[in-house]
C-alpha cells in the first residue's frame, strides 16, 4: 500500500550516528479528496510566463513519486486558470460558496475568509488561491493574468483526541514518504507558553523522530544541570484540545532551491469544530521586482543559503554533546 519510500536519514552528533526519518509501516497515506485535473498544472504550456516572458517563471522540481496522499493530489492544481477550475467544477456538480457562508464557518482564524471555494462534502472543502500575474507578458507590470498560486483541502474533524493525533501523524508520515524533511507544532495560539519541567506543556514540535507511542522530551535545567523530561503526544494534545485556541501547524519539502511547491498543513479550532487544512502553494510562478531576474534572483537565494548551512554547522558543533545525548535518550 506504501509505496515510493524515501531513503532513511542519518545524523552524527559526538561520537554516535542515529537513523532518521523511519515511517510508520502500518499507518497509511492522508487520503485523496478525488477532485484533481487530469493534467498536473506544473506541466502545462504557456506563453504566458517561461522563456521568453519578461520574467521566467519557472514550474521548479517536481520529484517524481508514485505516492498519493491528499498533499500531491492537490497540488496538480496549481499553474491552472481559475476559469478552467470553475468549468471543471461546474461538470462535477460542486457550487461555489459565498464569502459570508465562509467567514461564518471558519470565524477569526488562520483558514481563509473568501475566494474560490467548493463544498466537496458535508465535512470537506477546496480552496484556490488566485493572484493576478503583472509581470507574466513582454512588458513590466502589462499583464494582468490570473493564476492558481496554490490550493488547500480543509476537513472538519471531530474534537477527539485520537482523530487529531492521527492527522498530525499522518501529514508528517506523508512527508517523510515523498519529500526530504517533514515537521508538525503544536502551540496554543494565545496561551502563555509553558515551561519545560510542566506536567503538561501547552506546545511542542515534532522534527526529526516521530514516536507515537514514545512521546516526546523537552530539555530542562531544573537542579542547575541539562535533563530531558518526557511528555507523552497524547496527554498533551487531550489537555490542549479543550482550550479554544488549540492550533497546530506543519510544514513538508525539499532540501532544493528549485523545489516547486511549499506544502504546509494547519489545524485550528473554530468554536467547537476542529478543521484541518492541508496546503500546497507554488515557489515560482509569482511577480519579482521589475528590473530583477531569475538568474539575479537564484544567485542570492544561492548566497544565503551556503551562509546558513555554515552557520548551522556551527550551532550542531557546539551542541553536539546536548544533541547526542537527547537522541540516545530517543531511541532507547
Amino acid at each position: 500500500m506504501l509505496v515510493g519510500v524515501q531513503a532513511q536519514k542519518k545524523v552524527t552528533y559526538g561520537k554516535s550516528t542515529f537513523t532518521l526519518y523511519k515511517p510508520l509501516p502500518d499507518l497509511a497515506p492522508t487520503p485523496v479528496c478525488g477532485f484533481a485535473p487530469d493534467v498536473p498544472g506544473y506541466t502545462l504550456k504557456s506563453k504566458n510566463y517561461g522563456p521568453g516572458t519578461y520574467y521566467c517563471y519557472a514550474p521548479g522540481n517536481v520529484p517524481k513519486t508514485s505516492y498519493r496522499c491528499i498533499l500531491t493530489e492537490i497540488r496538480d492544481w496549481v499553474g491552472y486558470r481559475p476559469d478552467v477550475v470553475k468549468e471543471l467544477a461546474a461538470k462535477k456538480g460542486l457550487v461555489q460558496m459565498d464569502e459570508k457562508a465562509i467567514k461564518k464557518m471558519f470565524k477569526n482564524t488562520r483558514l481563509p475568509n473568501g475566494g474560490l471555494m467548493y463544498k466537496l462534502t458535508e465535512t470537506s472543502w477546496i480552496w484556490f488561491y488566485i493572484q493576478e500575474l503583472q509581470n507574466c507578458g513582454p512588458i513590466a507590470w502589462g499583464s494582468h493574468e490570473e493564476y492558481v498560486l496554490g490550493v488547500s483541502f480543509i476537513e472538519r474533524v471531530p474534537q477527539q483526541t485520537e482523530v487529531v493525533l492521527d492527522r498530525l501523524y499522518r501529514f508528517w508520515n506523508d512527508g517523510v514518504k515523498f519529500s526530504d524533511y517533514a515537521s508538525v507544532n503544536q502551540s496554543n495560539f494565545k496561551t502563555k507558553p509553558s515551561a519545560p519541567t510542566d506536567q503538561n506543556p501547552n506546545n511542542f514540535a515534532i522534527g526529526d523522530v516521530l514516536n507515537p507511542k514514545k512521546g516526546f522530551y523537552r530539555l530542562s535545567f531544573e537542579g542547575g544541570k541539562p535533563t530531558y523530561v518526557w511528555h507523552s503526544y497524547e496527554k498533551v494534545v487531550a489537555e490542549n484540545l479543550q482550550k479554544p485556541d488549540f492550533d497546530a501547524n506543519g510544514a513538508v519539502g525539499y532540501n532544493d532551491l528549485l523545489t516547486a511547491f511549499d506544502y504546509e498543513m494547519n489545524a485550528v479550532k473554530a468554536g467547537q469544530n476542529v478543521y484541518f487544512s492541508y496546503s500546497v502553494n507554488s515557489r515560482f510562478l509569482r511577480d519579482i521586482e521589475p528590473g530583477r531576474t531569475w538568474q539575479k534572483e537564484m544567485a542570492l537565494r544561492k548566497e544565503s543559503d551556503a551562509k546558513m548551512k555554515v552557520e548551522l554547522q556551527k550551532i550542531n558543533k557546539a551542541n553536539g554533546a546536548a544533541l547526542e545525548k537527547m537522541y540516545k535518550e530517543i531511541f532507547k
